[in-house]
């Protein structure tokens, strides 16, 4: 959070957290891969699906780290059985691999439920199998930067340090 106090003007306060949070999302965005990492040759193979998954989410939360700064985002992997973790602050999200039934759990903020990979997918992306058709949000994919905006919604970038210096006199 910012270390100025907030403004009294709850619009302007308002306003302020809106523009911080696209500043957040348009970091996020522009550090998630645009192109698929190799994924093995099964398209069915949840594992090579949830692994180029996590190495999407683990590339944008060092980007988003290195903007965050101390304060970030932490990824962590873990093996036998696959699963990921991300935090940040007290936010947790949580991805598990199923591999008899070849879906990935996610559990937090949330996302919880049964996700399947989609095949069709410029990126690595889950699709919810346990929203009903009548539901908001059916169909649509959970990416990696979809995971990090959401743990993330309510940071907000340091204030540029060239802000904090006295003006150029001329």
């Amino acid at each position: 959070m910012p270390s100025e106090p907030e403004n009294p003007n709850p619009i302007v306060a308002m306003a302020m957290r809106i523009r911080a949070r696209r500043d957040v999302e348009t970091a996020v965005d522009s550090a998630v891969p645009m192109v698929q990492p190799a994924v093995a040759a099964s398209p069915n193979d949840a594992a090579a699906g949830l692994e180029a998954f996590g190495a999407a989410l683990q590339l944008a939360a060092k980007r988003l780290n290195g903007i965050l700064g101390k304060s970030g985002v932490t990824y962590v992997k873990l093996e036998r059985p696959l699963r990921l973790r991300v935090r940040f602050r007290g936010k947790r999200i949580g991805l598990d691999l199923d591999v008899d039934r070849q879906l990935v759990i996610v559990r937090g903020e949330g996302l919880e439920g049964e996700y399947q990979f989609d095949s069709g997918a410029s990126v690595p992306a889950l699709i919810n199998l346990s929203k009903l058709s009548t539901e908001a949000g059916y169909g649509d994919p959970l990416t990696a930067a979809g995971v990090l905006k959401t743990i993330a919604r309510d940071a907000e970038l340091p204030r540029p340090a060239h802000l904090d210096q006295p003006p150029l006199k001329l």
